[in-house]
């Protein structure tokens, strides 16, 4: 199996990129691509850059270079409100929404149900069997959530921001990039997951509150875990 594991930053790979002793093996504009070992499986690792432009770019790159049959992203996110999940939890996709899809009727919220335009999707659902084993990897790990995740062109700007996207998106936690991952598997027809970390709250732009280091440890284990159990 091509499986691929993307992130938006390196350093969000960093942990799987040592454990699989990845060489560089390349850049598509200026993003880099490893291959590494996992047992006795190959695994080809990539940086898409950060937001839903650049991740759109790259991986359309990736795919036309290397068919994956599996990607897997992971990351970290910032949590909206009612979600129950705090810094250094876990949440496992279900689904991805593009925010500011369609019509805007607020700030970065959209809506396509009314445009009728062929192709486009505002919400692609992921991997469901492979997603269900990361959440049981994840559970054992620390706390996780598997529900809706919400891609945005731009982070929540304040607390009633984020409790706006919450209320209309039914979404837990926010991310810039996740919706390129659905939207790439879907369009090459290959499988998808995603799990990322909490680093902070959305709407909450004190970064002195934020823990990026603590929110992007735990995908990784979690897939190291799994590779370490089933490979």
């Amino acid at each position: 199996m091509n499986l691929w594991i993307v992130a938006s930053m390196l350093e969000e790979l960093s942990l799987l990129l040592k454990a699989a002793r990845a060489r560089l093996k390349g850049s598509v504009g200026g993003c880099p691509w490893f291959v590494g070992a996992m047992g006795r499986h190959t695994v080809t690792f990539g940086v898409t850059g950060v937001g839903v432009a650049s991740a759109c770019t790259t991986l359309g790159a990736f795919c036309g270079m290397a068919q994956p049959d599996f990607m897997v992203m992971v990351g970290s996110a910032g949590s909206l409100p009612e979600s129950g999940l705090g810094v250094g939890d876990m949440l496992v996709a279900e689904t991805e929404i593009l925010a500011e899809l369609g019509v805007v009727s607020g700030p970065g919220m959209g809506d396509t149900y009314d445009m009728n335009l062929p192709g486009m999707m505002q919400e692609i659902h992921l991997d469901q069997s492979f997603s269900s084993v990361l959440l049981d990897y994840a559970m054992k790990i620390g706390k996780a959530s598997y529900g809706i995740s919400l891609t945005v062109a731009g982070a929540s700007a304040n607390d009633g921001h984020a409790g706006d996207r919450a209320t209309k998106f039914q979404a837990l936690a926010e991310n810039m990039e996740g919706y390129a991952v659905a939207l790439a598997g879907q369009r090459f027809g290959f499988g998808t997951a995603e799990i990322r970390g909490i680093s902070n709250r959305a709407g909450d732009r004190d970064k002195s509150h934020w823990d990026f280091e603590k929110a992007i440890v735990p995908p990784q284990e979690v897939l190291l875990e799994y590779f370490r159990k089933t490979h």
